[in-house]
């Protein structure tokens, strides 16, 4: 790796005001002191909980992803199953609780072999801290009906690995979660 220049100085904040405080969100504005010592003021979005989703296989290597309406694009958009962990649940118990809630899928067992932890991604690291990880999961089974809430309006659709990688290199899949996770199982040769 070549030599690069230092990296740029840290702003300090010196307040916050909480703007807005909702169910899923929080928008803040802070009071910032640019490296020049100028103030600033940044607007920041916290999210309400760490996200957290799956990529799951069938024992034929078949993928199930979801499609769900999601208004803040106005489209009904190809997505992973998954949602937001409940303060200090474990990541993987998390994944597999929103997996089951979602689909009514779970792995046929839970060992490190069939569910594995791939990685995160940062959902919009200039608007604030929200992050997403990712699990890859093995073996889906049907172990019962969905259990979503009452906004969630999901089909599920099983897919094979040509077709999800066909679909996040032309931009037909444009979610990062989902985006990320081909990207962590292609890295790790899983896909």
């Amino acid at each position: 790796m070549s030599e690069l220049a230092q990296d740029p100085a840290h702003w300090t904040t010196e307040a916050t005001e909480i703007a807005y405080r909702g169910r899923w969100l929080t928008v803040a504005v802070d009071t910032v002191r640019l490296p020049t010592g100028a103030p600033y003021a940044y607007t920041r979005v916290e999210p309400a909980g760490v996200g957290v989703g799956v990529i799951g296989f069938d024992a034929a290597g078949n993928i199930l992803l979801e499609r769900e309406y999601r208004h803040g694009v106005g489209e009904v958009i190809w997505q992973m199953p998954g949602g937001l962990a409940a303060p200090g649940e474990d990541l993987q118990a998390a994944g597999l609780r929103e997996l089951l809630e979602e689909t009514g899928y779970a792995p046929a067992a839970v060992t490190p072999d069939t569910v594995r932890y791939l990685g995160a991604v940062w959902d919009n690291p200039a608007m604030g801290t929200a992050i997403s990880h990712t699990l890859h999961v093995r073996g889906l089974v049907q172990v019962g009906a969905h259990a979503r809430e009452h906004s969630e309006f999901v089909t599920l659709h099983w897919v094979t690995p040509a077709w999800l990688k066909e679909a996040v290199r032309s931009g037909e899949i444009k979610d990062r979660v989902v985006v990320a996770a081909v990207a962590y199982l292609l890295l790790n040769g899983d896909l």
